[in-house]
């Protein structure tokens, strides 16, 4: 047998800094100043000592306010002993972040090390995020990462026999993959020697010569110490048989990739799926600032591709920058910010920060809008009395790629004043909605947002159908009409939404029908069968939840399986707020002894899903609330950049949606924009709603302990979700509602444009896009093939194609794309 070569332990010192956890993000930034002065002045005094550092925040924020400190850092760099890793702008929570904010940490953190530092970091890096989704080997891959070295989840959470890996993409693709020995990131001041033991221990064990071994203090930053050093000296003399050395994350990964080559290639394991899940309180806590953070995530990405696409086609002079607002989302992923897990102060914070970036992305959005309305013909024929009000034109814009049938709300004032004429009856006001060719649209006329005078017309709203083609606009116009004409597409009434005379509170659909049953339950019907596994329906519980921010911290079992029950909500008031040709909807409350939520279901005539909005007045402690819909089998859960099945309940992760099946085999899916924790019992689903943990606590707090801790998410909360079953595509469901158009009223014109038109599209409608941005010249596209087989991806353009490459199962790509064009760049 041959004899195994010496094993060669490459020490790795960092320095971990969360910029905002039991501090704000003032003093985690500059904190960073502090670390990286002090570790640069120890290289000067150890001149082999090495350093390895990720995180474009910390070092932007040295270079803007420590000019010398960074010039510092770049003497080290050209010297090979500082190792600039991870290429994202903070280590990201990745588990709730979507497919393209994930994307954008490496875009973003790449060019600017590729920019400022002269370098692109090839091995990710991350120290303490809970956990990884399935999909982020294809995230890696696509921004060509060619290693990952990551330390959770720890090996109590997640075992594994090899330390080093293959991660196997969706797509015929794989992402080399560490996880050292000793459990943690950091070290403390005197156990360097432990340390060095047990990872001598485990080595010793593996075919792998080459072995990382993290050192430095972290957390709140720190990095190696003298005792540190002097400790692995020690070590070393004692331990001849081990090459000790001070290395860097790519000379590991290099090392290790020459080792497996040949022969011990076959020894490397290879796995598939994630690797979660572990501090499960994370998913749920501070639902307030989760719900926030994805709201600007949605708005964000539609902002910027809605700038980038219209001054692709149009001249856009003042296109506002969004690059702050992307920084802001980015660091505001953090995976101590997003998870919930950061102190009161700092989520008041962060809070601020995050609301500023879905304003400064609105007023984007406003302005490329704008500007598409100034080239449309929005005009609107005269009244037929000189003195009456025109009708009000809007401009509907379609973000998304695929094209758009269903409803739209408009609101607007028919006048400068109250028409008194129809004081104390303001029904008999005739109103109609026409496109710009002149067709009379479907429409129901529906409450205004406003309760104000409600004896006076003034403001009206409807909702109406319409049809939007992919990256196209639409404009119609609202006003009153001096006749009521029959809309040329009217349907039957087969298909109309409706209030159902049963004695108790209830609507209908062609597929579904949502009514109160006895005893204060909900009865949910779809295709005439119960959509869920039980005739009780879904159902509100609280349960007791006496865990800190993250759970349990060892993954203790009874702090993910919560089955005891504090509560058992009803429904307490119900009524039908609209019926029509066009909507209905059924309001309902569900009380318990402190706390109550509301849930409004609607059903639009053109939709296979019902919408259901929610609002919740949350005063408990120690508790969590939870939606219950009965359903059972594996769960297919939507994660960043993948799908995945899952069998084994747990409060775990999920992306946008998952579907479950109910007793007869029928689906039963669930969508959320901002709702991301579910356990799947075997004849169950609990979505969890809110959480009522303290602030920045690893510990347990029982209900009345402490009564002065603040409790999280104490207050009024409000989240939407959808349901929906086999007839529905949830990717569908996910462009129409998160890249919904939007109707904004605007000043009647004569443009160059048609009142209808589209700009292009993407095909085949299973590339779902992910972003789409302005640069030099033309459009940068970043797309995902979101089905499991390839795809031939084109974009279409103003009548020109260009092909977008031939796209593996869930692949990632980005593409530039030449219009000749320098559309939007000239920001203000």
């Amino acid at each position: 047998m041959m004899k195994k070569q010496k094993l060669t332990f490459h020490l790795l010192p960092n320095a971990h800094l969360d910029p905002v956890w039991l501090w704000d993000w003032r003093e985690g930034l500059t904190e960073g100043i502090t670390t990286v002065k002090t570790v640069l002045d120890l290289m000067d005094e150890v001149p082999d000592l090495t350093f390895n550092r990720g995180e474009a925040s910390i070092y932007r924020h040295i270079q803007r306010y420590a000019p010398d400190v960074f010039a510092r850092i770049l003497e080290k760099v050209q010297e090979g002993r500082w190792d600039v890793v991870g290429g994202t702008i903070v280590q990201p929570d990745s588990n709730l972040s979507s497919t393209e904010t994930l994307c954008r940490q490496f875009e973003a953190g790449l060019e600017y090390f590729q920019r400022e530092l002269g370098v692109r970091p090839r091995i990710a890096w991350q120290a303490d995020s809970f956990g990884h989704p399935a999909g982020w080997p294809n995230i890696l891959r696509s921004f060509g990462m060619e290693g990952f070295m990551f330390t959770r989840p720890q090996r109590e959470q997640f075992t594994m026999a090899s330390p080093l890996f293959w991660w196997k993409c969706d797509y015929q693709d794989r992402l080399l993959c560490y996880r050292q020995h000793y459990k943690w990131y950091c070290s403390q001041r005197a156990n360097m020697p432990k340390i060095l033991d047990i990872t001598l221990e485990g080595a010793s064990a593996q075919p792998y010569r080459n072995v990382s071994v993290l050192m430095g203090l972290g957390n709140h930053g720190g990095g190696p110490t003298r005792r540190n050093l002097a400790d692995v000296a020690q070590w070393a003399q004692e331990h001849p048989e081990v090459e000790i050395v001070y290395s860097t994350m790519h000379r590991l990964f290099e090392a290790l990739q020459a080792e497996i080559k040949g022969a011990k290639a076959k020894s490397v394991p290879e796995q598939r799926g994630e690797f979660g899940y572990c501090l499960r309180g994370c998913y749920s806590s501070v639902q307030r600032f989760k719900s926030l953070f994805r709201q600007a995530e949605a708005v964000l990405p539609v902002a910027e591709a809605s700038q980038a696409l219209i001054g692709s086609s149009l001249e856009l002079p003042r296109a506002i920058s969004l690059d702050e607002a992307w920084d802001g989302l980015l660091f505001n992923s953090f995976h101590d910010i997003l998870p919930g897990s950061s102190i009161e102060r700092a989520i008041d914070d962060q809070m601020a920060w995050t609301g500023g970036i879905v304003h400064q992305s609105q007023k984007a959005l406003l302005g490329a809008m704008s500007v598409l309305a100034a080239q449309v013909d929005t005009r609107v024929p005269p009244p037929p009395d000189p003195d009456k009000p025109k009708d009000v034109p809007f401009l509907i814009w379609n973000p998304s790629p695929a094209t758009y049938n269903g409803p739209v709300e408009l609101e607007a004032s028919l006048d400068y004043r109250p028409l008194w004429d129809y004081e104390g009856r303001p029904d008999e006001l005739k109103l109609h909605v026409i496109d710009g060719r002149g067709r009379h649209l479907p429409f129901q006329r529906v409450a205004t947002e406003h309760n104000s005078m409600p004896h006076l017309p003034w403001r009206c709203r409807v909702v109406a159908e319409v049809e939007i083609e992919g990256f196209g606009w639409k404009c119609v116009r609202l006003g009153i009409a001096e006749t009521t004409a029959k809309p040329s597409a009217a349907k039957d009434t087969g298909t109309a939404c409706q209030a159902r005379r049963t004695g108790l509170p209830s609507i209908s659909h062609p597929l579904w029908r949502l009514g109160l049953a006895k005893g204060g339950k909900l009865s949910v019907r779809h295709k005439e069968r119960p959509f869920f596994s039980t005739l009780s329906g879904l159902r509100l519980m609280v349960v007791d939840d006496p865990w800190g921010s993250w759970g349990g911290m060892v993954e203790e079992p009874e702090s993910y399986c919560l089955d005891t029950v504090r509560e058992h909500w009803s429904v307490t008031a119900s009524e039908v707020l609209e019926s029509g040709p066009e909507r209905s909807v059924l309001w309902t409350r569900w009380g318990g002894e402190r706390s109550w939520c509301d849930l409004t279901f609607y059903l639009n005539r053109s939709t296979n899903w019902v919408d259901v909005r929610g609002r919740l007045l949350w005063n408990e402690r120690s508790a969590r609330l939870q939606l219950c819909l009965p359903s059972e089998g594996d769960a297919r859960c939507d994660v960043p950049g993948s799908v995945i099945e899952r069998t084994e309940r747990g409060q775990v992760p999920v992306g946008r949606w998952f579907t479950r099946r109910n007793k007869t085999g029928d689906c039963v899916g669930v969508f959320s924009d901002n709702l991301s924790d579910a356990d799947f019992l075997p004849r169950e689903t609990r979505l969890t709603l809110a959480r009522a943990t303290r602030y920045a606590t690893d510990v347990s707090i029982g209900a009345t302990e402490m009564p002065w801790l603040a409790a999280t998410d104490c207050g009024e909360l409000k989240f939407r979700l959808a349901l929906f079953g086999d007839d529905t595509d949830p990717e569908n469901l996910v462009t129409k509602s998160l890249q919904a158009p939007v109707a904004l009223p605007v000043t009647p014109g004569e443009g160059s444009l048609p009142p209808s038109g589209s700009f292009g599209t993407i095909r085949p409608a299973s590339v779902r896009l992910l972003s789409a941005q302005a640069v030099e010249g033309g459009l940068s596209i970043r797309v995902q093939n979101r089905s499991s087989r390839k795809a031939q991806a084109t974009f279409v353009w103003a009548g020109k194609k260009y092909s977008l490459g031939s796209l593996g199962a869930k692949e990632i790509a980005t593409r530039r794309i030449e219009t000749g064009r320098s559309s939007g760049l000239n920001h203000s």
